[in-house]
């Protein structure tokens, strides 16, 4: 097997790519003195063939990559183009020298994990042991992944209890209206990045205050868990995560002067989970546009999100469990979705559903909108990021709300 792969390998070109993204990682030819050559190769790196696998070596001849694979599969591969061989990425080693990093050996950021989501690999088992241990990933430089211990996070924003977050005053604002305190989630735009901030907190919806009621403090606080975060729930290496975030709140409004019932928490997506959980776990009022309340499509064909097993795949019996005990109306559980989203309305309408106020909207969307997301997380994207208006309505509806007068009109209101 040995001698088959050498003689397959040797002299050719190949262009390796990882899947399942077929993201360009590098064009590589195999030299018989051991060495590599080709585009993407930055430093010194050898070859050599053990046991029927691919071994990438370093200048210091530390082994930074596993290629397993058949050549079989390699010959087959739908990937060949005229004039190239392709080596279908089975394996990524992560060869860790005292947790500072993982060679993923990956072309970019948000593919830097890509590897590691094959459930019993070298790779998955390592990355879920470094989570375990609190640390995240921070830092990525030629293919290697920097582990940090996530605490010790710089990542430009405050911290209460590892419980990263940002704080916007309502400065030089006449105090026309009650203070509020707008809680906002930020959701999940993308996987995987080499940076920490971009995992936890990529959407901060900034500009916000523009756009909303005057004398209304925000607080934006980042999902600060595992590598993209743990949609604001308790894990077994952060188990106070959820009871700190609701200190968090509760400590803002006490130095902001702010009362209960002018707290209101909103988010979309992994954030819209984040405000439906903690708003009900906190008896706040809630806006909460599309939640994620089950992550089983994101599951489909592996951990996408990496989130292990250290959350359930579905949060519908917490939330109701939550809407069980709740004190909050119904009109003060505000939830918009959309019939044409796949991967969240059938998981939504699990809830029970008479204890909020759930909004469904139509879209109009046409099937080929969605070809390179068949699962439908498109039409998940489409809705929350078309309808901003809709969801800056609905928090002004509450915002605007705290200060109307009902039914009450008098000399003195006049």
């Amino acid at each position: 097997m040995n001698e088959e792969l050498y003689n397959f390998l040797l002299g050719k070109i190949f262009y390796f790519c990882q899947l399942p993204s077929y993201t360009k990682w590098g064009i590589w030819s195999f030299e018989p003195d051991g060495k590599i050559k080709g585009m993407h190769s930055d430093f010194e790196q050898t070859w050599k063939i053990e046991n029927g696998r691919l071994l990438i070596l370093d200048s210091q001849g530390h082994i930074t990559c596993i290629f397993e694979g058949q050549i079989e599969k390699m010959q087959k591969s739908h990937l060949l183009r005229p004039g190239m061989e392709h080596f279908q990425v089975a394996l990524i080693a992560t060869d860790l020298i005292g947790y500072d990093y993982f060679d993923s050996l990956c072309p970019i950021e948000n593919d830097l994990v890509a590897a590691c989501m094959e459930t019993g690999s070298v790779a998955n088992e390592k990355l879920r042991q470094l989570l375990l241990e609190d640390k995240t990933i921070d830092g990525y430089y030629a293919g290697r992944a920097y582990a940090v211990k996530r605490k010790d996070l710089e990542i430009g924003l405050k911290q209460y209890k590892g419980v990263f977050y940002d704080l916007e005053l309502s400065q030089n604002q006449p105090d026309f209206f009650t203070k509020k305190l707008l809680v906002w989630f930020p959701g999940l735009l993308s996987y995987n990045h080499g940076n920490a901030r971009e995992n936890f907190f990529p959407n901060p919806f900034e500009g916000i205050t523009g756009s909303i009621a005057k004398n209304t403090v925000v607080l934006r606080i980042a999902d600060s868990n595992l590598i993209n975060g743990s949609y604001y729930l308790n894990t077994p290496n952060f188990r106070d995560y959820e009871q700190n975030i609701q200190e968090l709140i509760a400590k803002t409004a006490e130095e902001e002067g702010i009362l209960r019932e002018n707290i209101l928490c909103a988010g979309s997506s992994r954030g819209g989970m984040g405000a439906l959980y903690h708003g009900l776990l906190g008896n706040y009022a809630l806006v909460s546009m599309d939640p994620v309340v089950d992550r089983s499509p994101w599951l489909q064909s592996a951990d996408v999100q990496l989130m292990f097993d250290c959350i359930p795949v579905s949060f519908v019996d917490k939330l109701n469990q939550l809407l069980e005990k709740t004190n909050l109306s119904a009109e003060k559980i505000q939830v918009i979705t959309s019939p044409q989203v796949p991967i969240t309305y059938p998981f939504i309408i699990q809830l029970k559903t008479w204890k909020l106020a759930l909004k469904t909207y139509r879209m109009k969307l046409t099937d080929e909108q969605f070809d390179y997301q068949p699962y439908g997380g498109k039409m998940h994207g489409d809705f929350v990021n078309r309808n901003i208006p809709l969801l800056l309505m609905k928090i002004n509806e509450f915002l605007y709300g705290c200060d109307s007068i009902e039914n009450t009109i008098d000399e003195k209101t006049l």
